[in-house]
């Protein structure tokens, strides 16, 4: 028995010195900055406890953006913040997130592919989201009157918004009450008639619409009611407001009640209301929160570290928000990729992605120049049912030096990576941490997902036909 204890004991020991050493502030960062300094590295490189890494266990709120009542915080599902995980910590898994994300992908070029053939020039409206998708951060918003909240997903690839309704013939899990219409005073069906019957699709003369997922569906009334943000500083409201009210759903969407649109169709939240600027913050550690805000702050028109890159509007990508590459730098140095295969690939940036997905040729590149950068690291073999193939074991390490990568846009607007936009931790104890890029093997499309994008502000001005990138305040 006391032998027991003894081991008991020891291992508690272990584990509580790991996470003393987690949580101190680091006494070796100077020096080893100094040491970069003087190779000449200072500035290429990431010097990053490894515990770092690992999902946070504990919650930092951020507060959200400016004084503008149409600023949300935004969360993510694996937060220790998250109303959905009820403050109990939820660890991503990577490898299903991953699978989630080739079929986003796989869907998404299809469609293009699809709009092609047929030299589609206008913006389909349809909100058939014929995808399974690996959605991460989601807001709360409140819906008719008096309010019901819901909790949404974010999706700027997504052009309609809709949540579980009652009555419900089928429905997934979700962590808050259904919406109930028939407590609204202002909610109302839209009738087939109605312009907004986009699909043209109605059962007892109630325009309905269906939403195809790779998991599942989500089905029912095209409605309209009222929508409400609030914050500290004020109210935003949009009467009527368009949205699917959902009453016969297989597509677990992992607790939230429902999906957000944010692309540039007219069915989307940012079209029904006019708003013509919309910005966000992706946390970088999952202990903290981000915020979405729309509309233009005076903080964003003071704001000179934001930096523009125009956006394409073409009938390829006409709903999604396209963007121009002109190349990677891995640890200051630019990949060896002719400016024209960046041109010929197609780049859009999509929030409902997580991994970003390069060109095979890209991703090539860019892992040969990683691997080089990292060679005083042991690289693991990749299990093949994974398909992760760059990935190394630091377990045993305190310290180790990542380098930087930075993408660069249209108009010389570079996106430097926070470290967590780089490497993802796939297990636990660290003994497999992995470069946080995949290529695409359908395509050449190279898609910008939101792990890269972790810390930053991403604005997106539709007037100015413009997207920019700058340090945020969620990190």
């Amino acid at each position: 028995m006391a032998t027991r204890i003894s081991i008991f004991y020891l291992r508690f020991l272990l584990r509580a010195s790991f996470l003393y050493l987690c949580l101190l502030p680091s006494v070796k960062n100077s020096s080893a900055e100094q040491y970069n300094e003087s190779e000449g590295h200072r500035s290429h490189s990431h010097n990053v406890k490894v515990c770092s890494l690992l999902p946070s266990t504990v919650c930092n709120h951020t507060s959200t953006k400016g004084q503008n009542k149409a600023s949300l915080k935004v969360l993510s599902k694996y937060s220790p913040c998250s109303t959905l995980n009820q403050g109990k910590i939820k660890t991503p898994n990577y490898l299903e997130i991953l699978r989630k994300d080739r079929a986003r992908a796989s869907y998404i070029q299809s469609r293009i592919f699809r709009q092609n053939e047929a030299q589609a020039i206008t913006v389909d409206t349809k909100p058939i989201l014929s995808y399974e998708a690996p959605f991460e951060f989601y807001i709360t918003v409140s819906l008719g009157t008096p309010r019901q909240n819901v909790n949404l997903l974010l999706d700027t690839g997504s052009g309609f918004t809709w949540t579980q309704c009652k009555p419900c013939l089928e429905c997934f899990k979700q962590k808050t009450q259904l919406f109930d219409p028939s407590k609204s005073s202002t909610y109302s069906a839209v009738p087939c008639e109605s312009p907004a019957c986009f699909e043209r699709r109605c059962i007892s003369d109630k325009c309905i619409y269906r939403a195809e997922y790779v998991s599942g569906r989500s089905s029912g009334i095209v409605s309209t009611d009222r929508l409400t943000i609030t914050n500290g500083f004020g109210t935003f409201v949009k009467y009527p407001h368009i949205f699917g009210c959902g009453n016969n759903n297989s597509a677990d969407i992992d607790g939230a009640t429902g999906l957000m649109g944010l692309s540039r169709s007219p069915l989307s939240f940012i079209s029904q209301t006019s708003q013509k600027y919309f910005s966000y913050c992706f946390p970088s550690s999952y202990g903290s929160t981000g915020y979405l805000t729309f509309g233009k702050t005076d903080e964003d028109i003071r704001n000179k570290f934001i930096k523009f890159t125009p956006m394409s509007i073409s009938p390829q990508l006409s709903d999604l928000y396209d963007i121009t590459v002109t190349g990677i730098t891995v640890a200051g140095k630019m990949l060896p990729i002719a400016n024209s295969e960046y041109s010929k690939s197609g780049a859009f940036i999509d929030s409902g992605s997580t991994f970003t997905t390069l060109p095979g040729s890209t991703y090539v590149a860019l892992r040969s120049a990683f691997r080089k950068e990292m060679s005083k690291y042991k690289m693991i073999k990749p299990v093949k049912s994974e398909d992760i193939d760059t990935c190394y074991d630091f377990s045993s390490k305190d310290r180790i030096v990542i380098p930087k990568i930075s993408i660069f846009f249209k108009g010389e607007v570079e996106l430097e990576l926070d470290v967590k936009g780089i490497m993802i931790a796939f297990k636990k104890d660290l003994s497999q941490v992995c470069l946080a890029f995949e290529p695409n093997t359908i395509d050449s499309f190279f898609v910008l997902g939101n792990n890269q994008l972790r810390a930053m502000e991403v604005h997106y001005d539709l007037a100015g036909e413009r997207l920019g990138f700058g340090p945020g305040s969620c990190s």
